[in-house]
């Protein structure tokens, strides 16, 4: 986009009383090429949702420099601004009931097409929240999944850093202006993340941190995914204003579940019970997801050595995909009922066979 249609969408969102849903609107309606600040109010308040009032807050409007000066100081933060007229604007953000209409850039561009993941959770990450962020973030990198989090201390910081590790690519979605890093220790992990991939923030430059822009931040965050999940979460955890996020946008939302007594587990478990996806793997969700990607992917089914004894193979080969009752298992292989009974729960343990209702078994 040119440099003058940007400053036009800077200053219109520096309008009081405006907002990017107004200017959304009303760009929309008179296309990219059209000068805003010069049409009659009678014209302005042809947009539906915009009346006289609005009409009369961008007549008035008194800093038309802004636009100018915020796009300067962009440039020299080394950040560029994709709005959302773009072609480059993601499209599964576009979708989100508010987008915003401009994003500040750090990085590699975005693109239309972005298969992303969010990794959100605690501050507080635990041993547990560690290992389990470090090996479903490792199996998404390896689909070629795009990892996206929100820079902060604890889980979004190791998802980062493991995507890294990884050799993949992640991207951080700020909730301060993109001029400066919060916290500040993660200065030199925004750095690396710009490398091969990108760091963005909707907010203008010079924004501070404040406790109200982390809310608005999180639903960029769940926009630009397929799926949110959420590895540790405490009672009051930001990450389930995320995932709650990601429900009102039609999302999916994953959780790790957790043993009942970790505080840190108590709002992954809470989530699960109200119907969010319990994942222990990247498998698992890539599964869940895959026919909504742009670029197809397929999981790659393990296969496990069992150990098997030589009279537990032949049980498990008289089994099939389709359920068998035990009395047809007996039959075909000449066995004591007990004794078959005993040697099926050990292969359901070994994870060989698997035991539906009614007495009916069918191989792993």
């Amino acid at each position: 986009m040119r440099p003058d249609k940007q400053i036009q969408i800077l200053n219109l969102l520096k309008v009081k009383g405006l907002g990017p849903q107004r200017v959304r609107l009303i760009v929309s309606h008179f296309g990219m090429d059209s000068d805003i600040f010069s049409l009659s109010s009678e014209e302005i308040c042809s947009v539906p949702g915009i009346n006289l009032k609005i009409a009369k807050a961008i007549h008035t409007y008194s800093d038309p420099d802004f636009g100018k000066q915020e796009l300067d100081r962009s440039q020299k933060v080394g950040a560029s601004i994709t709005t959302f007229w773009d072609d480059d604007y993601p499209q599964l953000l576009k979708k989100i009931y508010d987008p915003p209409a401009v994003l500040f850039v750090k990085g590699q561009p975005l693109a239309k097409e972005m298969d992303c993941l969010g990794v959100v959770g605690t501050r507080n990450i635990t041993a547990y929240g560690k290992k389990i962020t470090n090996s479903i973030v490792s199996e998404l990198v390896s689909f070629d999944l795009t990892i996206v989090s929100g820079l902060a201390r604890g889980v979004d910081s190791f998802a980062h850093r493991k995507t890294l590790n990884s050799e993949g690519v992640t991207l951080a979605v700020l909730g301060n202006g993109i001029d400066f890093i919060y916290p500040a220790e993660n200065k030199k992990l925004a750095e690396l993340i710009c490398e091969n991939g990108t760091v963005i923030s909707e907010f203008s430059i010079g924004t501070q941190p404040d406790a109200g822009n982390f809310p608005q931040r999180n639903r960029i965050i769940s926009g630009l995914c397929h799926g949110t999940i959420v590895v540790e979460a405490g009672n009051r955890s930001g990450a389930i204003l995320t995932a709650l996020n990601a429900i009102d946008q039609n999302r999916e939302v994953f959780a790790v579940p957790g043993r009942l007594t970790d505080k840190m587990s108590v709002g992954c478990n809470r989530l699960i019970r109200n119907g969010a996806i319990p994942v222990d793997s990247g498998t698992q969700v890539l599964d869940h997801i895959k026919h909504q990607l742009f670029s197809p992917r397929h999981s790659v089914q393990q296969k496990m050595k069992l150990h098997l004894s030589r009279e537990e193979h032949a049980l498990v080969d008289l089994l099939e995909d389709d359920p068998k009752h035990i009395d047809d298992i007996v039959s075909l292989g000449n066995l004591e009922m007990t004794h078959a009974l005993t040697m099926l729960l050990k292969l359901e343990l070994k994870g060989a066979v698997v035991q539906l209702s009614g007495k009916q078994f069918t191989r792993a």
